[in-house]
């Protein structure tokens, strides 16, 4: 049986204030390779969008699942059950940071209502599943991605809540939400690995073996997946949307730099505040272009944001994370 013990808060404090520019360009880098991957194989015909859509559900039914309750089997300690107090008051400002920016900008842009939906939703959620925990696990380990899965559970709910009624208005989102809709298997997994960590639960070797192979596989196949739906993407209309770019660069450097200034009024937890805003760092969620296309909300617009916010955090993760921490 595998313990994964994190390390003392002040050795996790450490690491966050040790990052240089190298160290997280190095582990970005290594991930945005991963997606040119899955760019080439995708204009290469090696991977359609048959292919891509099933390798995602794989990824989002089996590996991510296996991956948050795998990083979940973690000792109760004092120090942890601290940073989940601060953790809870930190997801508190991730929104009141995020939903304030989302309905301000769409307004100083002049943009239409079916253009400030979509804005309005990139601007809240970002991509947590697909490169959150990857990064999120090589910049801060085992205990980093601790917190993420837990900081997923409210994210899971409100995407598939607020975020439908903010691409579609309440009048159609409402009759599409259900229980089954809410209870991905994120979510699941979540609640599962929360409450085993709760309970003091060991999983048992070889299931928790199981559980290390198929999760250490959610790094490659989430990249290749993204890499293989920009590949999908109209790359003309991406170029020519100005607003795109300026809602981009909102979600790549105003929100996190707004979270790390509030963060650090209401927390000392080093690993805490580097959790959330790196994963409000984070570009547009992939899922943003398919819940457009699915209730007929500007999908092109979508996919340019998911798009120009994927490939400029090549650049932006390593600066917030060197810059602020």
């Amino acid at each position: 049986m595998k313990w994964r013990a994190p390390p003392p808060a002040i050795e996790a404090a450490s690491r966050v204030r040790s990052m240089d520019f190298l160290y997280v360009a190095n582990n970005v880098v290594i991930l945005f390779l991963l997606l040119g991957v899955g760019y080439g194989s995708s204009v290469t015909g090696i991977l359609n969008q048959n292919t891509t859509c099933h390798l995602s559900k794989f990824v989002l039914y089996v590996t991510l699942p296996a991956l948050i309750v795998a990083s979940m089997q973690v000792p109760i300690t004092p120090e942890l059950v601290e940073g989940m107090r601060d953790l809870a008051l930190a997801i508190l400002v991730f929104y009141a940071v995020s939903l304030p920016i989302a309905w301000i900008v769409p307004g100083l842009l002049n943009s239409p209502p079916e253009e400030a939906s979509i804005y309005r939703f990139v601007l809240v959620f970002s991509n947590i599943a697909f490169m959150g925990f990857p990064i999120i696990e090589n910049l801060f380990g085992t205990e980093g991605l601790f917190y993420a899965a837990i900081f997923n559970i409210p994210f899971r709910v409100l995407i598939f809540s607020i975020g439908v009624l903010m691409i579609t208005g309440a009048g159609s989102a409402g009759r599409r939400l259900t229980p089954g809709v809410l209870a991905s298997p994120a979510i699941l997994a979540s609640f599962l690995g929360l409450a085993l960590f709760l309970t003091g639960v060991r999983i048992p070797s070889p299931l928790i073996d199981l559980l290390d192979l198929l999760g250490g596989t959610t790094t490659t196949l989430a990249m290749v997946v993204v890499g293989s739906i920009l590949a999908s993407l109209p790359a003309r209309e991406v170029v020519q949307n100005r607003k795109a770019y300026l809602v981009s660069l909102t979600r790549l450097l105003l929100i996190p730099a707004v979270l790390w200034l509030v963060l650090r009024t209401v927390t000392t937890d080093p690993l805490v505040i580097g959790v959330v805003v790196m994963l409000g760092a984070m570009p547009a969620a992939a899922n943003c272009a398919l819940l457009a296309g699915e209730y007929g909300a500007n999908p092109e617009l979508a996919s340019s944001i998911v798009f120009i916010s994927t490939l400029g955090s090549v650049l932006t993760i390593p600066f917030i994370a060197t810059v602020l921490f």
